[in-house]
């Protein structure tokens, strides 16, 4: 044919094998190729046109940086998402002993920081650590798991100098189907730009959860102050000293006023206290339960967090909460509700400034 065919050493040397090191009457074949790359996960959009619906790693240089094993399952009924921190495998070493001390945070992007950072514990001098470890976030709403994305870190705890970072995977929320556990093996990533468009929902106040209840055998409406989360900070530290109030409007006597306890330094505070209205069920009608959460701050006006109204005139959820309690007696209805920026009944002011001198 006028063609050159190679000789079989010329074939060994491509294949960067010494002449000498296999017998010159045959050569060996190849294994084949991996059927999928080894950091892979189902269901994702495919960045290769080859193989559709699978994810092929990160480069050589990020895939250095480790793997990470967790699952997530979105609780509907609960308005919560769970996140199990399994393991990480082959992580960047990040101190001078050739090993790290990992620990793994959360983030709900868009929305700030410290309102909704979760972590897991420290595990020392290890590239191969084992979690096991849940990690919870509340007040997760449908529109949540639709416009929302989970920011997962590993990072290297330092003693004596900043955190470091090692590498980030980011999953939507919307990938995840309600009430089932979707399980996850990434290749971590470098760290990912946050999209500076989205510094709109810093201005989110956060939401709360209320309960419900008209006893019959109290002549009375049972109010529910359980718990908040993703509150915004109020205080230089990132973090706020939250109490709720409540009133049942219109209140003519200004008797209505009942208030929880302070918590100190959280965004995410647990109440758990019930108030009782006195009131009859045919009145209720005519009401509007009015709940403001606030930061307590000493020597100066206590500054307004946010606020929700649930009555006859309210809307959506609001509106929905309060027709079920009064359709429903003696049944504790509970539900979550987003606080808004605007003070009820006045005027949207954003300081309690009936409480000077820290009273409260």
């Amino acid at each position: 044919s006028g063609l050159l065919k190679p000789s079989v050493n010329v074939h060994l040397a491509v294949c960067g094998l010494p002449p000498s090191s296999a017998p010159h009457h045959h050569l060996q074949a190849l294994p084949p190729p991996s059927p999928r790359p080894s950091c892979w996960e189902p269901g994702r959009r495919s960045l290769s046109k080859m193989r559709p619906g699978w994810d092929l790693c990160p480069p050589l240089s990020a895939a250095a940086l480790g793997t990470l094993d967790f699952s997530l399952l979105y609780d509907q009924e609960n308005n919560a998402l769970h996140c199990t921190i399994t393991k990480a495998k082959g992580l960047k070493p990040m101190d001078h002993n050739g090993l790290a001390d990992p620990y793994v945070k959360l983030h709900l992007l868009p929305g700030a920081s410290k309102a909704n950072k979760l972590r897991t514990k420290t595990l020392r001098n290890t590239l191969n650590p084992t979690w096991n470890e849940t990690l919870t976030y509340y007040g997760i709403t449908d529109e949540d798991m639709i416009r929302k994305t989970l920011r997962i870190s590993v990072c290297d705890e330092d003693k004596f100098r900043h955190n470091e970072f090692i590498g980030e995977t980011r999953v939507p929320l919307k990938k995840l189907k309600p009430n089932h556990t979707k399980t996850f093996s990434i290749c971590l990533e470098k760290q990912l730009p946050v999209d500076k468009t989205e510094d709109k929902s810093l201005e989110e106040r956060g939401r709360i959860l209320i309960s419900l209840k008209y006893s019959s055998q109290k002549q009375g409406l049972l109010v529910g102050i359980v718990r908040c989360a993703h509150l915004a900070a109020m205080d230089a530290n990132g973090y706020s000293d939250p109490y709720v109030k409540t009133y049942l409007r219109p209140d003519v006597d200004k008797k209505s006023k009942h208030k929880t306890a302070v918590k100190k330094k959280t965004l995410n505070p647990e109440f758990n206290e019930e108030f009782c209205y006195e009131i009859k069920h045919g009145d209720l009608a005519k009401k509007s339960l009015e709940v403001t959460v606030w930061d307590y701050d000493i020597g100066k006006s206590n500054d307004f967090i946010g606020g929700v109204v649930l009555g006859i005139h309210a809307k959506g959820e609001r509106l929905k909460h309060w027709f079920d309690c009064l359709k429903n007696k003696d049944k504790r209805i509970e539900r979550w509700h987003t606080l808004t920026s605007e003070l009820p009944g006045c005027g949207g002011a954003l300081a309690d400034s009936g409480n000077r001198g820290g009273r409260w």
